[in-house]
């Protein structure tokens, strides 16, 4: 019987694993899926994060750093936050196959229906057998199954919109910056991605053409191939009512859904599972308090990047045309001086 029984191997389940793992834990990870999905999700690595899954060993090659965000009105640039540290983009998937290989008895392609728990011990229910665990942290993602079962109310919190999103071989002439354009029709946001490549996201309530929401907006034309490339997404942000729940532990998105927006969820779920892990050992070790320290400690942390999200999509609503010069005056005052110098450390995740 492990010790620990990961449910879920996404970048932080599979984090999680890895940290326990070199603490001398003996943990296994399930995972649904047979294969890492390589469909554009997560490609934001923020200071903090970047910092701990170094000291894990990860090296995270070809990674492209941000120095610098620009706010701008079509070709204008209303303003500029530099980032120092930098953030890094990479995508999900490839952070993720770095992850792997620092983790023994991860087995993919092993759904887990549900978790029972008891006075000295936990069972975790595939859908082929059974394995026995101490403990179990449950990192299945925003629709977990083991949050559900468990009962655990799904708390909505502030912050939700409807976003079309491309990654495509084209960088716009925008070289190294992240650039957001505050437009009267929405935001519109773009980071570099490696290889040339560029990650493009507009706010829309309708419709599914991103490229003329960006040609619109900012003047910029895109590829033919971002028709293709397109996908919808809705961001909404929820924290869950507890995080600990006799033997059983929720983390990263089945504890808490950020907007995707700025890359924050995944980024926040990797400092949890980085401070989760002593606490793991200490209550292995008879600790009865440490996971609820720990809950404790880092639920401000979340509440502080869900006020952070909802912030970011607050000024990337429409607005209308005679408020526009106004919302750029107001743009202009938040990235010059020490405004700019506070938002960079907010929007990079240095206050968590």
């Amino acid at each position: 019987m492990p010790d620990v029984v990961v449910v879920g191997a996404g970048p932080v389940g599979t984090l999680i694993a890895a940290l326990l793992q070199r603490r001398g834990i003996e943990t296994a990870v399930y995972e649904r899926r047979t294969a890492i999905s390589t469909r554009p999700r997560a490609v934001g690595i923020h200071p903090p994060a970047v910092a701990d899954l170094r000291q894990l060993g990860l090296e995270l090659h070809g990674a492209r750093q941000i120095t610098r965000g620009e706010a701008r009105d079509r070709a204008s640039i209303l303003g500029a936050m530099h980032f120092d540290p930098p953030v890094l983009t990479l995508p999900q998937h490839t952070l993720q196959g770095e992850l792997d290989a620092h983790v023994r008895h991860l087995r993919r392609g092993a759904p887990v229906l549900t978790v029972e728990t008891g006075s000295h011990a936990a069972r975790v229910i595939l859908a082929g057998g059974s394995v026995g665990a101490r403990l179990v942290i449950a990192a299945d993602g925003v629709g977990s199954s083991i949050r559900s079962s468990l009962g655990v109310t799904w708390h909505r919190r502030p912050g939700h919109g409807r976003y079309l999103m491309a990654d495509i071989d084209d960088d716009g002439g925008l070289g190294d910056a992240a650039a957001l354009w505050f437009a009267r029709g929405g935001v519109v946001e773009s980071f570099p991605l490696p290889a040339s490549r560029r990650r493009w996201v507009a706010r829309a309530a309708t419709g599914s053409d991103l490229a003329r929401c960006v040609a619109e907006r900012t003047g910029i034309s895109l590829p033919s191939a971002t028709a293709e490339a397109t996908s919808i997404f809705v961001a909404s942000q929820h924290i869950a009512e507890r995080w600990v729940h006799d033997r059983v532990v929720l983390l990263g998105d089945a504890a808490h859904e950020l907007s995707p927006i700025g890359g924050q969820g995944m980024n926040l779920g990797i400092l949890d599972a980085v401070a989760l892990a002593p606490c793991v050992e200490r209550a292995l070790d008879g600790d009865a308090d440490a996971l609820t320290r720990w809950e404790s400690e880092r639920r401000p942390s979340a509440r502080r990047a869900v006020a952070q999200a909802a912030f970011n999509m607050s000024v990337g609503v429409p607005v209308p045309g005679t408020l526009q010069p106004v919302k750029n005056l107001l743009v202009r005052g938040l990235a010059r001086g020490p405004a700019a110098r506070m938002l960079a450390r907010a929007f990079t995740m240095q206050q968590l």
